[in-house]
């Protein structure tokens, strides 16, 4: 199933108004249960939404029927995806973990026994993973920024490094690290708490903390290297696009919700029978974040599309997510600043999606770094002056 101009599949627009309903029937009412001093829901109040979510048939979206996913195509999932982020706790996951969490995409490409030990248990069981690339040197080349090594000793691997900002190592089952092996960048699925690795929070202006991961001289067995040595950035290439996608979408989400409740609000108090000047600036707020809304959602279908399309879609991906993490940082501080200092209560979803949309403008390829990719396409490469 694709996009078919601008009118969506009846069966596209059911699944979409599926996760709108669970939303907002569920996820919202569980959220003002728990009160506004709570930094995730509860893991006995997701376990009962993970089991309805399940039931419902909104679960791992992405991953695909033959594993027990839902089988979402990238048009699908942003489509679906905008609705299901329009809550409090909708980063760094959707739902905050009642959809499930689909195994890192590279799995995928990895061999049967990979795919028995790992792919399916976590679709299966519910379980939770990390992908680690970033580390403390930073930078926008991985080739060059990936400092932690691995050496092969007999059948097993040996890692030892730094990982950084890693979402989810904390309460992870596994996940997927990248280390330069002596053919290049690979990756390995390492289990959690095997000797030699420590986890540790980082606190951060959200309230999700990433994590660091050091890994000291940790084994891991030969089997668990995703497919060839020295092909990991290869691998990982799939899974930038289809991140930087969700990132997109959930920007799209999030600034729409969030004019929803800030219209709202104003229509409660009568806002717009004020003074002709306050009436207007209310009115123009709203028709410019409504305008970036429409706008980031197509940039959004577009990429999808091209992905579906099997197009080279990293370029679109990149330009939706500059986009529309941008704007919705805009859109959600725009509709606090209408409605003063209730914008910024807990007691409201906004204070905390402005934070989590801060660090969402870092995350996934910086605002920067995809600006400079956006320049190369329409400048060209860098032409250096010939000598004399």
């Amino acid at each position: 199933m694709t996009f078919d101009g601008f009118d969506l599949p009846d069966e596209l627009r059911m699944m979409r108004d599926l996760a709108a309903k669970f939303v907002a029937e569920r996820l919202r009412v569980v959220e003002r249960e728990i009160g506004p001093e709570a930094t995730r829901i509860p893991d006995d109040r997701l376990a009962s939404l993970r089991a309805e979510a399940r039931a419902a048939g909104l679960w791992c979206l992405d991953a695909p029927t033959e594993y027990g996913g839902g089988g979402l195509s990238a048009f699908q999932l942003v489509v679906v995806l905008e609705e299901a982020c329009k809550h409090r706790f909708c980063f760094p996951h959707a739902g905050g973990g009642a959809f499930g969490h689909s195994p890192p995409v590279v799995l995928y490409q990895g061999d049967a026994d990979l795919i028995d030990r790992y792919v399916k248990p976590t679709i299966e069981q519910g379980w939770t993973s990390y992908t680690a690339i970033a580390e403390e040197s930073g930078g926008s080349d991985p080739a060059r920024a990936i400092k932690t090594t691995a050496r092969r000793d007999g059948d097993e691997w040996v890692l030892t490094g730094r990982k950084m900002w890693i979402t989810n190592a904390d309460r992870a089952r596994f996940g997927v690290i990248y280390a330069r092996a002596p053919g290049g960048i690979s990756a390995f699925v390492v289990d959690s708490g095997l000797p030699g690795m420590t986890v540790r929070p980082i606190p951060v202006i959200r309230d999700h903390w990433p994590t660091e991961v050091l890994l000291d001289e940790v084994r891991v067995p030969a089997a668990n290297l995703i497919g060839e040595e020295g092909k990991g950035l290869s691998l990982a290439s799939g899974w930038l696009v289809r991140g930087r996608l969700t990132y997109a979408a959930r920007g799209v989400g999030v600034a729409q919700e969030s004019v929803r409740l800030a219209t709202e609000w104003v229509r409660d108090r009568q806002t717009f029978g004020a003074a002709l000047a306050t009436r207007q600036a209310v009115q123009w707020a709203i028709a410019d974040s409504q305008l970036e809304i429409d706008a980031g959602r197509l940039l959004t279908w577009k990429a999808a599309w091209e992905d579906d399309a099997g197009r080279d879609a990293r370029l679109s991906a990149a330009k939706a997510k500059l986009y529309c993490t941008e704007l919705g940082f805009r859109v959600v501080d725009r509709m606090i600043q209408l409605m003063g200092a209730m914008g910024v209560a807990r007691e409201l979803p906004l204070e905390g999606w402005l934070r989590d949309l801060r660090v969402a403008r870092l995350v996934e390829g910086s605002s920067e770094m995809l600006r400079s990719q956006v320049a190369r396409q329409v400048i060209g490469p860098a032409v250096r002056p010939s000598a004399g």
